[in-house]
């Protein structure tokens, strides 16, 4: 079980890392013999670690009581090298509240506890490699389908054609977001919207739902441009559809999917979730369809944290597929924010080659966790800004949802 031995049966590669030797050979053992994986095992994350900058496997599996380096240290560092990399970790059942504290931290792909179930362990071995594949595919097609469009852009700005098409759907897309957000008491909105050209795939709304409450969509659609100003127009229809009705997050992204897979081109694909606000309850419920997790500002503990909820993305897998994020229920006390946001934030680069996500966003949000949501939007955009030197490679829409105890 180690790089020299590997067989050519599978390209796909497992590396285990466990300080006890006999859970490893176990382990290795069992996957080699029940799966067509290559399997590589350390009983050092140190040496795991030099192994992974030689080249990358498919998916980490690690302890989480290691000396010198624990699984969250290891996984994290994992994490830093190869963002994209399933990681999953094993505890103890004593450990399941560090686990559940890993998700946050380290974005694991699942966590399971000692002594784990095989037949488990291959189901969710190959969940992770299915979804590693198609994020790497998604990707792909992204930057192909962003490069083709930035390269027309540039050949055919002076064409006065295209010019005409651009003002006409600049002007749908401004029309189709919000001129104004909602008054409701015990409720306060701050948003900041920010194109990488001037029609972008970032699109966010708001509609009334029944016995008082509120659905607000952001969401992230692959594309600049006209094909940008469409796929709006297509959101924008889909997503007011269900104004007025009583649904959760998770079958709004759901109808959203079965209208957005019929309508919209191959090559498009759409990141959205759904946040369902009650004032009364002061409650908000969200359901994720491939969007960065959202921030849950606690401003009188000036205390920030993920809320995790992993979904499909819309508009490229059939209805009966499809699988949003669970509806996950967050309270807010007066004063506390949800911060929704795209990968425009997270994602961008600075001239170093940083990632605004690992560089500066905790520490922005540490400095403004007491602050109002206003003050936190307006501090992340004036960040960002000065992270990226004002370059924006891809959209930023930020919106922020506080609850108050003002009433008017």
């Amino acid at each position: 079980m180690s790089d020299s031995n590997m067989d050519e049966r599978s390209s796909k590669t497992i590396m285990l890392v466990d300080d006890d030797e006999i859970v490893v050979q176990s382990l290795g053992s069992f996957l080699e013999l029940e799966t067509e994986y290559n399997v590589i095992g350390y009983q050092s994350p140190h040496e795991a670690l030099e192994r992974l900058k030689q080249k990358p496997v498919d998916v980490v599996i690690s302890d989480f009581l290691m000396p010198d380096m624990n699984g969250l240290q290891f996984l994290s560092a994992v994490r830093e090298m190869y963002p994209d990399l399933p990681r999953i970790l094993l505890t103890g059942y004593a450990d399941k509240e560090n686990a559940i504290k890993a998700i946050n931290e380290v974005s694991l792909f699942q966590y399971l506890e000692k002594p784990w179930d095989n037949e488990q362990l291959k189901l969710v071995l190959k969940n992770a490699i299915e979804s590693k594949s198609l994020r790497e595919h998604l990707h792909m097609k992204i930057k192909e389908l962003d490069e083709v469009l930035r390269h027309r852009d540039e050949l055919f700005e002076h064409n006065n054609m295209i010019a005409r098409e651009l003002k006409l759907a600049r002007k749908l897309q401004q029309a189709l977001l919000p001129r104004k957000l909602p008054q409701i008491d015990g409720v306060k909105f701050e948003t900041y919207y920010k194109p990488a050209i001037e029609i972008g795939g970032d699109f966010y709304d708001i509609i009334p739902m029944q016995d008082g409450c509120w659905s607000v969509l952001v969401a992230d659609a692959t594309g600049h441009g006209i094909q940008a100003a469409l796929s709006t127009a297509l959101l924008k229809f889909a997503f007011v559809s269900f104004a007025g009705g009583n649904h959760q997050p998770s079958q709004i992204l759901s109808g959203m999917n079965e209208i957005l897979e019929k309508g919209l081109p191959e090559e498009l694909y759409v990141a959205a979730l759904v946040a369902r606000i009650d004032p009364g309850k002061r409650e908000i419920t969200i359901s994720n369809g491939g969007l960065t997790y959202p921030y849950l500002i606690r401003k009188q503990e000036n205390k920030s944290e993920l809320v995790a909820s992993n979904g499909m993305m819309l508009g490229f897998i059939r209805p009966e597929m499809y699988k949003p994020g669970p509806d996950k229920a967050v309270m807010l006390d007066p004063g506390n924010s949800l911060i929704l946001y795209t990968d425009g934030l997270t994602e961008a680069v600075n001239k170093d080659g940083d990632f605004f996500e690992s560089k500066n966003l905790p520490e922005v949000l540490k400095k403004l966790g007491s602050s109002a949501c206003g003050e936190i939007i307006n501090g992340l955009a004036e960040s960002l800004g000065d992270f990226n030197g004002g370059v924006y490679s891809d959209d930023v829409t930020l919106f922020g949802i506080e609850i108050n105890t003002d009433r008017r």
